[in-house]
């Protein structure tokens, strides 16, 4: 049998141990809150026709994890992944979603359909930050290929002023194969099968902070958001294509951007 002062520490042990669990699951995001990563189209556009036909998707989460050329499929090859992410340069915390997985660091989206446009918002689970995408299908014609306009508010939710980098960037397939043409000019960023099809990335938003704007590396991995990219210059072989911004906000700030997926 237990002495009563044992007893007594193995309960008030206990108590601190389940007081401590309790803390815990309370400063946790509920399950519910946080994001799931997917890959799954929850809306598709199509236009054109013949040579000009282009195909996209977008996932609950904002990501662009189809895009067809005239049949010939650049991003769903292998794993899947599209999409952004961002660096808090103040913490060095990093936000992503990639489709294929993310930093696991983001509340649940709230997703938005009407006609051609989709609006997607979401926080972070930290509650400093929120980024809003409106992704617009501009359809194609006779005579050019369509694309998804992709344009991105980043608001600073915080009560101090912080800097930020944000990337947009696509693993690229193109063709439905993992050996392409890359280069990049100094607005936009492609990757191709010569006498065939691409799909090209331009920045929109002449940001110059960060002192380029488009980049190419020769990996399929995501950038680093919060380290050094894998900017390379042309060649041939297994890549990936990005854009990018700079921004220092203060309290309630926003700082907006326009990228362009196309196929060539």
């Amino acid at each position: 049998m237990l002495k009563k002062s044992t007893l007594l520490i193995l309960v008030l042990t206990l108590s601190s141990w389940a007081l401590a669990q309790k803390t815990q699951l309370v400063q946790m995001p509920p399950e519910a809150a946080r994001s799931q990563s997917t890959t799954a189209c929850d809306v598709t556009y199509s236009s054109g026709t013949s040579i000009t036909q282009t195909k996209f998707c977008v996932t609950a989460n904002g990501n662009i994890t189809q895009f067809s050329v005239a049949t010939q499929e650049m991003i769903d090859v292998g794993a899947i992944l599209e999409g952004y992410g961002f660096c808090d340069e103040n913490s060095g915390t990093a936000y992503y979603d990639w489709a294929d997985f993310d930093s696991g660091n983001w509340q649940a989206a709230t997703f938005k359909h009407s006609g051609n446009v989709i609006t997607v918002t979401r926080e972070t689970t930290d509650g400093i930050w929120q980024l809003t995408q409106t992704i617009t299908n501009v359809a194609a014609s006779s005579t050019g290929f369509g694309s998804a306009k992709v344009a991105m508010k980043l608001k600073n939710l915080s009560g101090v002023s912080r800097s930020a980098v944000l990337y947009r960037y696509a693993d690229v397939d193109a063709t439905g194969t993992t050996t392409n043409d890359f280069d990049n000019t100094g607005t936009s960023t492609y990757g191709l099968v010569s006498f065939q099809h691409g799909l090209s990335l331009t920045n929109n938003t002449f940001n110059i902070n960060y002192g380029y704007l488009t980049f190419i590396q020769n990996t399929p991995a995501p950038p680093n958001v919060c380290g050094p990219s894998a900017a390379t210059g042309p060649f041939v072989g297994d890549g990936s294509i990005a854009a990018l911004w700079s921004f220092t906000l203060g309290h309630g700030g926003t700082g907006s951007v326009v990228a362009t997926y196309k196929g060539i």
